[in-house]
């Protein structure tokens, strides 16, 4: 036989149950007022006060990738990633931050990969660029036009964004202006523009006759970045980079065998 139940206590939940009952039912009710409450947006802001946002299902693939890329500079054979950090480059003066000038192909089986210092969150984005950079350098057409030149160094600096965005959102990387704006400039289409007017030597002088080939894509560039107050990326970065060592002269470049870079004007 039953014990008899105590008054007042009989078909009622504990008191802690029944609160977290009622919690449970007032997010629901959240939720169901504003359907897009229950949904993660992580965002990159530019100090004029552009934003970029972010839901967690892309986040989450930009990190898949970037895994991804992270096993293949661990786990190639073909390639040795010498991986460094240099000392911290200020976001005064951000020309050595750009990662054509951190990452530095020796070969097509050898690269220097020298990050800032105070950038080590991101180490992510300067690996994801570099494992582009040598997957091209091993694979191109060594006759490929300009346009293609460009148009990689751009998917290199596309698979930066990656990574960087999920440095920002998911690691808490630090506000660095003159590189957020790289997928800010993906957003915007000008990352082809970006590539160009920063005479990275994996596109040499091919960067002044993509300038020259396409004139409302340069200008367009040019307002985007001035109506934002950015700067642009900083000095050439020296001799020609094909993937080998530094070109000797009469590689395509002007007379002494420097490369040809272009001349931008606000």
């Amino acid at each position: 036989m039953r014990p008899p139940t105590r008054p007042g206590r009989a078909g009622r939940p504990p008191a802690r149950l029944a609160a977290r009952f009622a919690a449970v039912l007032a997010v629901c009710a959240a939720t169901a007022v504003r359907p897009d409450a229950a949904r993660a947006q992580y965002a990159i802001v530019l100090p004029a006060g552009d934003s970029l946002r972010f839901e967690l299902p892309e986040v989450r693939r930009m990190l898949d990738t970037t895994r991804a890329l992270r096993r293949n500079l661990e786990e190639d054979p073909r390639v040795l990633y010498r991986i460094g950090f240099r000392d911290p480059v200020p976001a005064e003066a951000p020309a050595a931050a750009w990662p054509w000038h951190a990452v530095e192909p020796a070969s097509d089986s050898v690269v220097d990969l020298q990050m800032p210092g105070n950038l080590r969150e991101a180490s992510r984005a300067y690996e994801n660029y570099a494992v582009i950079r040598m997957r091209t350098i091993r694979s191109r057409d060594p006759d490929a036009p300009c346009d293609s030149l460009v148009a990689w160094e751009s998917e290199a600096l596309s698979a930066f964004a990656d990574g960087w965005i999920v440095a920002r959102t998911l690691f808490g990387g630090p506000p660095y202006p003159p590189l957020d704006a790289v997928p800010f400039a993906r957003a915007a289409g000008h990352l082809e523009a970006l590539a160009a007017e920063g005479r990275s030597r994996a596109v040499g002088a091919c960067a002044a006759a993509w300038v020259e080939a396409h004139p409302e894509a340069v200008q367009a560039w040019l307002e985007w970045r001035e109506d934002r107050g950015l700067a642009g990326p900083g000095e050439a970065a020296g001799p020609g980079d094909d993937g080998t060592p530094d070109a000797p002269a009469g590689d395509p470049g002007d007379a002494t065998g420097a490369p040809v870079v272009p001349r931008w004007e606000g």
